[in-house]
């Protein structure tokens, strides 16, 4: 059997005398306001953190653009300019230097020195990828390094290496 409808629509399971008794003996509801908690405040750590040498700090920032290239000597310089770098390390080739014509081994010599640097930070990344357990890693490197730095035997022509038997004074091809 179905609780037959009050004057509002609504079905109710009592009579609408006792659900007006129910509500006038309740009172009226209200729901309880709640408080606002005060929201604590992160405590500025420059006062309490404050050096005794006054130096301002700043706040502190996150940075989310990517890094500016690094450039070398060589990107930034030019020939000339690299030969400048050059006599600045090897002060006595200037001695001598005639019409300019220690300029072409001081610049190959920078570049020498470039090379051989380049070496031997690989070699480091090399020795330390193996230490670190890595040891094929560390072969790869070596191996790419050998291929990619090391002279081959084109360059025996002009300084008479084992190819032509030149001597001190170089050979002449081979």
């Amino acid at each position: 059997m179905e609780a037959p409808a009050d004057s509002d629509g609504v079905a109710r399971s009592v009579s609408p005398g006792i659900a007006a008794a129910l509500t006038a003996g309740a009172g009226k509801y209200s729901p309880p306001t709640p408080t606002p908690t005060p929201v604590a405040e992160p405590a500025d750590l420059r006062d309490i953190d404050r050096p005794r040498n006054e130096i301002k700090r700043l706040p502190k920032y996150i940075v989310r653009e990517s890094r500016p290239p690094i450039f070398r000597e060589r990107d930034l310089n030019t020939t000339v300019g690299l030969v400048s770098l050059s006599f600045k390390s090897h002060p006595g080739l200037l001695f001598g230097n005639f019409l300019g014509l220690n300029s072409g081994p001081a610049y190959e010599m920078y570049l020498e020195e470039q090379r051989l640097e380049n070496i031997g930070e690989l070699t480091d990344i090399a020795h330390a990828m193996s230490r670190g357990g890595d040891r094929a890693e560390g072969a790869y490197i070596l191996q790419e390094t050998q291929s990619t730095y090391m002279r081959t035997d084109d360059a025996n022509i002009y300084w008479g290496g084992p190819i032509t038997g030149g001597g001190t004074m170089g050979g002449v091809g081979k």
